[in-house]
């Protein structure tokens, strides 16, 4: 049976990557192309996947070959028989709408960006468990702990571990930091990724709303999950079981290799993907994070501690201050500053988010992103 596909975010990294899993299978195809603003390669990519209806969130006059679909066409797509899958890879948290739309209307979502189950992680859990919703995580980390654990019961697991490239300035010194450039934390030394995430992989805040993604995809305690650094990327995770034993999880750095693990489950789905010639291999390196460097981790916790909302502080307090970084407007270290500023305010005010609900949630993230910016103005 033909699995039909739709892809938010079509024409980001991740987007590409699953279209080119598409391309490679005759049992996929592409339903549904959905971007925020590129029009060229949307374009392109229409000429490709030529079933594929098109959705633009801001589109150019004319700059679009076939008509486009407008948003209450696009979510009664997702919800009827035409669509099977959903891949979910719109980063920040412009995605969580359209994840929950997905999960609401029952359907298999791939998720690669991880702000929504920080933000929303609790809830949308279970809703997917309502509407009988089968979410599997694509991102490279939590897919591998997936696939570890698919047959494991969840008392026998003593720990997960997943780990982290460092980025480009693990091993730069402390006092080296506040020269950082917005150019240097762009050079991702493993992944090629868009701007928001290579950034949030340079001051491993990316690990940090991982740590909290994993919680709720697993349904595991803070004290369960921890993070460590594994600079040629290759182990993407470790699970400690109750007796000892550590199952690792290895594959190529490549996105392609997660998409299709989702695409296929339950089943493995045989692909030509670049593996590992363990033949190779000179060495393994396995580093314990400076907190001190990058207090992000901190914040993971603190946040997961806190809860009430506190991680959908975190992640809006991140998103606008990666946003000034990326417009120059503050320095790198000053990510950090806006980060924790923000949690101190959140605490001291007592924010709380009292009822959950998708409105209550997106209204509470504005508010969050609008005490961020003005505590930058200030």
């Amino acid at each position: 049976m033909m699995q039909k596909i739709v892809v938010l975010g079509s024409t980001g990294s991740v987007g590409k990557s699953s279209l080119e899993v598409i391309e490679q299978n005759k049992k996929y195809v592409a339903k549904c192309l959905v971007a925020s603003t590129n029009s060229n390669l949307i374009n392109q990519q229409s000429k490709v996947h030529k079933q594929a209806k098109i959705y633009l969130e801001n589109p150019k006059k004319n700059s679009i070959s076939k008509p486009l679909i407008n948003k209450e066409k696009l979510y009664d797509l997702i919800s009827s028989p035409q669509t099977d899958t959903v891949i979910a890879a719109i980063s920040g948290s412009s995605g969580l709408e359209l994840i929950h739309h997905s999960i609401k209307s029952g359907k298999k979502v791939l998720i690669a960006n991880k702000e929504p189950l920080v933000m929303a992680g609790e809830f949308l859990m279970n809703e997917a468990e309502k509407n009988k919703a089968l979410i599997i995580p694509i991102d490279s980390e939590h897919c591998s702990v997936h696939q570890s654990i698919k047959n494991l019961d969840r008392k026998d697991i003593s720990k997960i571990t997943i780990t982290c490239s460092g980025g480009p300035f693990y091993s730069l010194p402390k006092n080296k930091f506040k020269g950082i450039t917005l150019n240097q934390a762009l050079k991702h030394p493993i992944w090629k990724m868009g701007k928001k995430i290579t950034i949030d992989s340079s001051t491993l805040m990316n690990k940090a709303l991982e740590i909290i993604e994993a919680r709720y995809l697993f349904d595991l305690s803070p004290d369960k999950i921890e993070t460590i650094i594994h600079p040629e990327g290759l182990i993407h995770s470790f699970v400690e079981l109750i007796d000892g034993t550590i199952l690792a999880s290895m594959a190529s750095p490549d996105m392609k290799i997660p998409i299709s693990y989702g695409l296929g489950y339950p089943d493995t789905v045989n692909n030509n993907f670049p593996k590992i010639n363990l033949q190779r291999l000179k060495q393994l390196t396995i580093q314990k994070i400076d907190y001190s460097k990058f207090p992000s981790i901190e914040y993971a916790y603190f946040a997961m501690k806190s809860g009430k909302g506190m991680p959908i502080i975190l992640n809006a307090a991140n998103e606008v201050a990666v946003d000034r970084f990326l417009k120059k407007k503050i320095s790198f270290l000053e990510i950090f500053t806006i980060i924790s500023s923000v949690l101190n305010y959140a605490e001291k005010n007592n924010m709380k988010l009292t009822s959950v609900s998708l409105e209550s949630i997106l209204d509470f993230n504005n508010e969050a992103k609008r005490i961020a910016s003005s505590l930058i103005k200030n």
